[in-house]
Order: C-alpha cells, then sequence, then structure tokens
C-alpha cells in the first residue's frame, strides 16, 4: 500500500482549505448567508459559490496541466481568476 508523499506545497494546500473553510463558518455565524442569483443557473449562497468556485479552479488546473506546457503559473493565474468571478458574482 502507498502512502501520499505530504510535501511542503501539499500541506500548504490543505491548510489553505482549511483555513477557508473556517473563515466561511466564521462569517455564516456573523451574518447568516443570502441566496442569491447571479450568472450561475441556481440560487446560491457563499458556500455553494465557494464549492463551485473550488470545482472549477481544480478543474482549470488540472485541464492546463493536461494540454499545455505553458508555465503552471498563468494557469493558477486563470484560475485564480474565475474563483473571484464565481466568489463574487456566481
Amino acid at each position: 500500500m502507498g502512502w501520499m508523499a505530504w510535501t511542503l506545497p501539499t500541506a500548504i494546500f490543505i491548510a489553505l482549505i482549511i483555513l477557508a473553510i473556517a473563515v466561511l463558518t466564521v462569517m455564516d455565524v456573523r451574518s447568516p448567508p443570502i441566496m442569491r442569483k447571479g450568472f450561475l443557473p441556481i440560487p446560491t449562497d457563499r458556500g455553494d459559490r465557494f464549492y463551485i468556485a473550488m470545482l472549477g479552479f481544480l478543474a482549470i488546473n488540472l485541464t492546463w496541466w493536461g494540454i499545455t506546457d505553458i508555465s503552471a503559473l498563468v494557469g493558477l493565474g486563470i484560475s485564480l481568476v474565475w474563483f473571484g468571478i464565481a466568489m463574487r458574482w456566481g
């Protein structure tokens, strides 16, 4: 049986996801989420948009790595733009 290699980038990524979920939890306690309709075809609240934005972020990165030899930082930048748009106007 193989074990996952816990490299520093992996640990940072997991820590950032945990931190983001903790921030969303605090935000939900301080001001309850409001369902709203943006460009996504369904009404969403903060948590829904975060989940959809993360799925898109991961899909864009994996697709970028799979189809191009251009720097992964460019793919990361595109993913961050998607994340921001989905969270703000999604």
